[in-house]
């Protein structure tokens, strides 16, 4: 089974672009509404130096607080982009008006005062006119910082990337796993247990004879047994290797089930654990050398006992062959030599009988 480094630098890449598309998002859109927010507030100042005069000079053609006049200046709240409430206070009376009733405005008797903890709205503007016959007349006015249109289309805006972004993470994530559900090497021997057929091309001692008594000991218990041999592809120094040696030691925890290989590989051996959990284990231990040191040309083969009687030699040359296949595909990482259970019983019903 094979699971290249590859993939895993893809899915970072994706996953870096898909967080650099989140925070963008946000950011760009942070950026509109304050942005947004400035332009508001000097529209509603513009607006209410626009409302201070019209309210002085309908007050001389149509009467200060008359009904004409009171007109004249909800038309003009009707029609403004940002203002939301207005009162004007004289000797002669006072008149309040607001978008929605209730909402910006309170009455204390007769008096209008602006509410006070309106979300999204400004502290009120306030103006003092010149009205003949009155006294201390003062226009005042809130305005409202929220645009609903403005802001549904940047929300909008910033939800569609981060759809966006999530489709790709997820398309990233299926293709992955497709990907890997095609990767998977299980290559079958029906054929007898005998190890003559594989030759005499590896070195099997110190760890043959070790293997020999771990087989023993797990056919007599009836567990399972998994012989693994990993190694770099190419030549590393001294102390990377010594640095991984230590690395496979811990990671495995039984030092004296763990020989070194050559000069840049390992073999091990791991007893009481079945196939499928070899290739789980290979899987992570792969994970942990490479990011501890940085090598992703590391490859691993393995085999397992899988219920046979199988010989200590066979057992690792059907490893060692998994590793040389790994090493010679540039698109596999780990391999694993499964054997038929089904048929190797009948080969051996066959020689009983």
């Amino acid at each position: 089974m094979k699971f290249s480094n590859k993939s895993s630098n893809v899915s970072s890449f994706v996953a870096a672009i898909c967080i650099t598309i989140y925070i963008g998002a946000i950011i760009f859109g942070a950026v509109q509404i304050a942005i947004k927010t400035g332009e508001r507030r000097n529209l509603a100042e513009r607006e209410f130096n626009d409302l201070v005069d019209r309210a002085a000079s309908s007050s001389v053609f149509l009467g200060f607080l008359s009904d004409s006049y009171n007109q004249i200046i909800r038309d003009f709240l009707l029609n403004s982009e940002t203002l939301s409430g207005i009162i004007i206070i004289g000797s002669g009376g006072e008149f309040a008006v607001e978008r929605e009733i209730g909402r910006y405005i309170i009455w204390n008797g007769t008096a209008p005062r602006f509410r006070t903890g309106v979300p999204l709205t400004s502290r009120p503007f306030s103006l003092p006119i010149r009205v003949e016959g009155q006294r201390n007349v003062t226009v005042q006015a809130v305005f409202s910082y929220y645009d609903y249109y403005f802001y549904q289309n940047v929300l909008r805006n910033t939800l569609f990337a981060v759809l966006l972004a999530l489709i790709i993470a997820l398309t990233t994530l299926i293709i992955e796993l497709l990907a890997r559900n095609k990767r998977v090497y299980q290559v079958r021997y029906p054929d007898t247990p005998s190890s003559s057929s594989f030759g005499s091309s590896v070195t099997f001692d110190p760890v043959c004879e070790r293997l020999k008594s771990e087989l023993q000991r797990c056919t007599s218990s009836e567990q399972d047994l998994v012989f693994l041999c990993a190694e770099f592809k190419y030549q590393i120094k001294s102390s990377l290797f010594n640095k991984f040696h230590d690395e496979t030691v811990n990671f495995f925890t039984s030092w004296d089930l763990v020989f070194e290989k050559g000069d840049k590989g390992v073999s091990i051996i791991i007893p009481d654990m079945n196939f499928e959990e070899g290739l789980s284990k290979a899987e992570d231990f792969r994970n942990h050398i490479s990011s501890v040191t940085n090598e992703y040309e590391f490859y691993i083969g393995l085999s397992s006992r899988a219920g046979r009687l199988v010989e200590a030699e066979r057992l690792m040359t059907e490893a060692y062959t998994a590793l040389k296949k790994a090493l010679s595909d540039s698109d596999a990482y780990i391999i694993g030599f499964k054997s038929d259970l089904e048929k190797y019983r009948r080969f051996i019903k066959g020689k009983i009988y």
